[in-house]
Parts: structure tokens; sequence; C-alpha cells
């Protein structure tokens, strides 16, 4: 067994025979290392399975925990709202297997072939969808990795090498992933932040540019984790010309662009970059293939450096995962699932947004999501730390906002993961949090 599967193995043995209880805090990222002698990759992709298996999630200043209903058999949540990933039971397995067993008759082939940047045909499949979209890649820029974490962290890993005391202006609310990473790896962080119309202010930006402080800007330009809402054109084309002007990297994280709710994809930044400053990191866990970890990056004029580092840190990518979706790529076998999955999130979150209306305090802000899976409330009276431990008492599971936005605004925030939501069965969680709400309130 790999070392990832020896950690995951060993902490759901460690919950499930009493070790820890639900809430206990569990070993930080750097103790398993140490403990391990792990990378520090190999330990975040451990919780990431044990996340994705509900057996920890994060928790802000606590890092990971047991989660509830982890700790004993047949203790489960009424509303598990907020668990990261979107429910396994929207996507279409049954093609993703059977591309996988088709797949596999080509692995000896595979495996006279190098591959250390990433199997050929899957990097030759990107470069196709690219085309269809309407925009160009050339199959030889891909670089295939352990998943979309593992593109973005190579990307900002790429842009801020050889930096002493690394700075990254980030858009917030942010991916919790991308706040962790930073957060490990001691960069640090210009918040910025979107008006209510997608309008940002460049003040605070344009002079740390002009210092020199800054090393790229990191965002997410389509349906952007949590909100689901995507940057303006005039913001994007505001946000090129700023690298343009002060010669830094745009880390494009692209992990939900194919997920909006209308049949049209928007272009990512790179489309528009001729330069190399746009890096682009995607994955194809949030659409088509949970669990398989396959990301890529599109690293630009970071290309060389970016993979020597991946060379250094887990040196190419497993062959069956990658093979099985080139297969279900070919001849846009995907298209009727992923069809099926947009309708299926847009449905789930216009109806947990519609529950919620009627219930939510004055003065809370529940920006309507364009894509993904996840309503974002803004401005609530209660601390949603506090609210989020209180809820988990009633089976009920929360995301407080400060995974995605450090500070106070954070603290008056929450995530709700909308694929989870179903209006006959959770009424009465939605009951409890408007008691909970008149209260704080």
């Amino acid at each position: 067994m790999s070392k990832y599967g020896q950690l995951v193995q060993g902490i759901i043995h460690a919950i499930e025979r009493g070790d820890y209880r639900r809430g206990d805090a569990l070993p930080s990222l750097r103790q398993l290392v140490q403990q391990h002698a792990v990378s520090l990759n190999t330990a975040r992709r451990a919780y990431y399975e044990l996340e994705r298996l509900g057996y920890a999630e994060a928790q802000p200043r606590r890092g990971y925990v047991v989660a509830a209903g982890a700790s004993a058999a047949g203790d489960s949540l009424i509303a598990p709202l907020g668990a990261p990933f979107p429910h396994p039971a929207l996507y279409d397995t049954r093609a993703l297997s059977h591309a996988f067993v088709a797949a596999m008759r080509h692995y000896h082939e595979a495996l006279a072939e190098p591959a250390l940047a990433g199997l050929p045909a899957l990097r030759r499949q990107l470069a196709r969808e690219a085309a269809t979209e309407g925009w160009e890649l050339h199959a030889d820029e891909v670089l295939i990795t352990c998943g979309g974490m593992e593109a973005l962290s190579l990307a900002i890993a790429a842009v801020t090498h050889g930096v002493a005391r690394p700075t990254l202006a980030v858009l917030l609310p942010a991916f919790p992933g991308l706040l962790g990473w930073l957060a490990e790896h001691g960069v640090r962080l210009l918040p910025l932040q979107l008006a209510a119309d997608g309008s940002l202010d460049t003040t605070a930006l344009e002079a740390a540019l002009a210092r020199g402080e800054l090393q790229g800007i990191a965002l997410m330009s389509a349906f952007a984790h949590p909100h689901g809402r995507s940057l303006p054109p005039a913001t994007r084309q505001q946000l090129l010309a700023l690298a343009a002007r002060y010669d830094v990297a745009l880390i494009e994280d692209d992990a939900y662009r194919q997920l909006g709710f209308d049949e049209a994809v928007p272009l990512p930044l790179r489309a528009a970059d001729d330069s190399g400053r746009v890096l682009l990191c995607g994955t194809f866990s949030k659409s088509l293939a949970p669990g398989y970890r396959v990301g890529w990056l599109l690293p630009g004029r970071y290309a060389e450096l970016a993979r020597r580092l991946k060379l250094a840190q887990t040196l190419a990518s497993p062959l069956p995962n990658q093979l099985a979706l080139a297969e279900l790529l070919t001849g846009g076998r995907h298209l009727p699932g992923l069809r099926r999955l947009r309708q299926q999130l847009a449905g789930r979150v216009r109806a947990l947004e519609s529950a919620l209306r009627p219930i939510l305090p004055a003065g809370c802000v529940l920006p309507p999501a364009e894509g993904g899976y996840f309503v974002w409330l803004e401005n609530l009276p209660a601390d949603c730390e506090l609210l989020a431990a209180e809820a988990q008492q009633h089976g009920i599971q929360l995301a407080a906002g400060t995974l995605c936005q450090p500070g106070e605004a954070g603290r008056h925030a929450l995530r709700l993961n909308a694929s989870y939501f179903d209006a006959a069965s959770q009424q009465p969680a939605l009951d409890w949090l408007a008691r909970a709400w008149r209260r704080s309130g």
C-alpha cells in the first residue's frame, strides 16, 4: 500500500477504535510529515481523502478534526450542508467505470510511452476540449498533476520560487485549500475584495505592484468558490492589464468553469493571454471524476520550473486514471453526464436559495450563484463559527465563512453545500437555522 493509503487507513482505524472522538483535533499536516516521513502533498492528499470519506473536516484555526458521524456506526447527519465536495450520487460513475475498463486494454502500451508530463492522449483531449470552447492550447503545454491542488501548489511555487518573503494578492472569499497552502508555506496574502457588482477597487493592489511587493494574483474567474459567481468582462480586462503593466503572474484556478448553470462555458483568462503570465490550474474532480485526483496545469512561461518542481514532488501522475479520463473524453462521451450534473446542481442551488430567503435575518446578503454547488451567505448577525459548532450537536453540518474569508467578515458568513440539499428531509434543519438566527438577531 502507498504511503498515502497507509496514512488514510491508519487515521480511519484510529477513529473507528475510539482513539479520536467527534470534534477531536487530528494531527496537523506538519505532524504527519514529521511522524510518517511523507511529503506535505502526501499529507494533504490523505486529509482530502478523509474529508471525501466523511472522517475528517477542516475547521478554522483548528486544522482537521474528526467529522460528525465518523466515530460511531449509524450516527448520521440530517443535513450535511458543510461538506466540501459535491454529492457523489450526482456523477455518471457508470460511464466512468466503463471508460476505465476499456482504457485498461491499452495500459501496457501506455507504460511504454514516456509520460512524466502526463499521458499524451489525455493532453491531446484537453487541447481538443479547448478548441471546442473557442480557445487554443497546445497539448505539449499541459502538465498533468495529482489533482487540482497539486496544479495550484506547483503554480504558486513556480511564481514565488527564490523569493525570500513572497506575497500574493488573493480575491476573497477564496478556496480554503489555497488559503491553507499559503499559510503552510509562509506566503503572505494581500486581500482583494470585489464589490457587489463584481468591480474591483485596485488602489491597494496597484500600490503594492508599484512597490514590487507582489509576485502574482490568485483568483477564480468563473463560478468562484464559494459564491459561484464569475468576474464581469471589465474586471477580467482590468486584471489582465495590470498583470501586463507590472509583469506579474495571474494564477487562475479553473476548478468550476465547467459547472455553470447555462450551457455556455466561459473562456478562462488564459484564453486572452499570449504572454505566458497566466497559469491555468484545472481538475476533473468537480466536473467528471470525483476521487480520481487528476488535474492539470498550463504553466505558461514558468513551464520549465513547474516541470522540475513536479519531478521533485511526485515525479509523475498515476496512469490508470489518466487513461480512463482520456477514454471518457474521446468523442464527447462525458457530455451527457456533465449536462445532467449541471442541471442537477442548478436545481439544488436554486432550491436551497429559495428555501433560505424567507428565513434570512435582516441585512443578510445571499448573492445568487451562477454555477458550482455552494450557496454563500454574508453579513449574518451570528458568530458562524459558534453557530456551526452548535448546529453539529443537532446533526446539521455547516461551514463557517472563515474557511474562505479570514477575519471578521468570515465570522459572519456561511458556506452551504447545495448538492446535499433535500427540501423534504431537511426542513427540520432549516427550522433550526431560522430559530438560531432569530435568537442571534
